[in-house]
């Protein structure tokens, strides 16, 4: 996960705000993001957390679905 600094005026706007506000200024940040950025970010999160032996289960499991029968 990212750690950054935030500047101490904004923590200190952000501690007036309720959090119905906090949250409603989330998604205005959100916003000015873009919401690809923000998806990315957010995938980022979860990078590396299945294991290589699930991902080629998955993998096998896809190439399988992939072939039709014929006779079906």
């Amino acid at each position: 996960m990212k750690t950054h600094t935030i500047h101490p005026q904004v923590a200190e706007a952000l501690s007036h705000l309720d959090e119905f506000q906090q949250l409603k200024l989330l998604e205005f940040i959100n916003a000015l993001i873009g919401p690809d950025q923000y998806r990315k970010e957010k995938l980022l999160e979860f990078a590396g957390s299945i294991e290589p032996a699930d991902l080629n289960l998955m993998e096998q499991a896809i190439k399988e679905a992939d072939k039709t029968d014929e006779d079906e």
